[in-house]
């Protein structure tokens, strides 16, 4: 694979940087879209990243970008957006029309980053809109490789009330300058560390097989650099099932509190909240559909094989990303 050429979609979002990066940083021929000329990712790495101005609402951009490439690498979506016009439904359909281009322009495999399968994806636009980029995929000429993922570490701790362990990446999904993220991080974001309590879509005994994006990116990765030719669909996990239980625990043993409440998010409650604020703002509703879909779903995904299969390094546990990411703030030492 080292002859060959990867463009990645996505580049300057949370995962998609940390795609770039990989790539680069193990000396493959790596082009970054970028949306406006003279943006970088910003985050410190080492090897050469090649940037390439398009966006996908411009079919000529794109043609131009995935033209002589031989791997594209798509993690764009519209849960948390960049762009106020940047709604799950516009996005995903775009998608799809990448798809379209790519073939067109002979990109032999594409690597499409996708949610779980939900017997409710009617209530969750990214669930439905990931599902039919699926299909298109599958249905292509090129090699597909879909990593659906399970909830990422780096933004429901975040988002729980623990804005200390923030991903320290300049590209973090916590950290974009969008409205909603800024409200929900203002009112809740200190909630762990300065009060003692956590909110847990489905409540505490509810669990996930929660992952780091770093294991998303290197799964990516793993499939753009897959030695078969066949198509695959992972289901990525991280290394370990937790409840929310656990979870707030070992966050209470890192901020050295005795305990940490649950504040549970019942499904209910976050569907009630995506239908009071559909009329004001897409984008919001999008995100409490998706606390809702994870506060009623708990995949028991194993990932071992998937690791084996794709080479991967071991994954990041969460005990592992805290200590790699948690900056205590002195005046805020906790008490209780």
């Amino acid at each position: 694979m080292a002859a060959q050429k990867f463009l990645v979609i996505g580049a300057t979002g949370h995962v998609g940087s940390k795609i770039t990066i990989l790539l680069a940083e193990r000396g493959y021929d790596v082009t970054a879209l970028v949306r406006q000329e003279g943006s970088t990712i910003r985050d410190p790495h080492q090897g050469e990243i090649k940037y390439i101005t398009g966006d996908l609402s411009d079919e000529q951009s794109i043609m131009k970008a995935v033209k002589g490439m031989d791997v594209v690498l798509s993690t764009a979506n519209g849960i948390i957006p960049q762009k106020q016009a940047d709604t799950v439904r516009r996005v995903n359909a775009q998608a799809l029309n990448l798809i379209a281009l790519c073939e067109r322009a002979g990109v032999k495999r594409f690597v499409q980053s996708s949610v779980p399968t939900y017997q409710h994806e009617q209530r969750i636009p990214e669930l439905l809109g990931k599902r039919g980029l699926e299909e298109r995929l599958l249905a292509s000429s090129m090699q597909s490789i879909i990593i659906r993922n399970a909830a990422f570490m780096d933004v429901f701790i975040v988002m729980g009330g623990f804005k200390q362990a923030a991903d320290r990446s300049a590209h973090a999904t916590t950290k974009r300058n969008y409205g909603f993220t800024k409200l929900w991080t203002a009112m809740v974001g200190n909630l762990d560390e300065g009060w003692g309590y956590f909110l847990a879509p489905g409540g505490a005994h509810h669990g996930t097989p929660i992952i780091a994006t770093r294991d998303v990116a290197e799964m990516m990765v793993g499939g753009a650099l897959y030695a078969g030719s066949e198509n695959l669909l992972i289901e990525a996990g991280g290394p370990q099932w937790l409840t929310w239980r656990e979870i707030a625990d070992l966050i209470a043993e890192k901020t050295g509190r005795k305990t940490i409440k649950i504040i549970p998010i019942p499904s209910w409650l976050a569907r009630l909240n995506q239908q009071l604020v559909q009329p004001f703002s897409a984008s919001a509703a999008s995100v409490f559909a998706l606390i809702s879909f994870v506060a009623e779903y708990q995949p028991q995904w194993v990932s071992t094989d998937v690791i084996e299969k794709l080479k991967l390094p071991p994954q990041f546990t969460l005990s592992d990303y805290l200590e790699q990411n948690y900056v205590m703030r002195q005046h805020e030492r906790p008490h209780g």
